[in-house]
């Protein structure tokens, strides 16, 4: 029986098709908008990642609903370096997803270089 994929795959492979620019038939994406998204989904994933760590150490975490909150808790369960590395990652995301018209958006490369972050984090996070 094959095993079910974690939240956090699902958004990184989200994110991935996003980056590679693959055809989704209806053309309403530039090329912005996709990296942004990628960021979302980015985040979202290192969001679910971080619920899921929580979760397997401590049942009484998961009524935490404040992103903050869980990243602090995380220092105890995964270490401050991890910790550390997630807390900025997450800022990082978090700013690039918020739009403002006189700032440019997240580059491609930015984004790439978050995707492999993220995907390190993950992992770790999941061991």
């Amino acid at each position: 029986m094959p095993a079910t994929p974690t939240a956090a795959a699902v958004l990184l492979a989200a994110a991935d098709d996003l980056l590679t620019g693959s055809p989704n038939g209806d053309g309403l994406l530039t090329p912005a908008g996709r990296d942004r998204g990628a960021v979302y989904a980015l985040r979202i994933a290192l969001e679910a990642a971080v619920d899921a760590a929580l979760a397997a150490e401590e049942a009484g975490l998961g009524g935490l609903r404040s992103m903050r909150a869980k990243l602090l808790c995380l220092h105890h369960y995964a270490g401050p370096a991890r910790a550390r590395r997630a807390h900025t990652l997450w800022n990082r995301l978090s700013a690039a997803c918020k739009y403002h018209h006189d700032e440019l958006g997240p580059t491609h490369a930015q984004v790439r270089s978050w995707r492999a972050a993220v995907g390190a984090l993950v992992t770790e996070l999941n061991t």
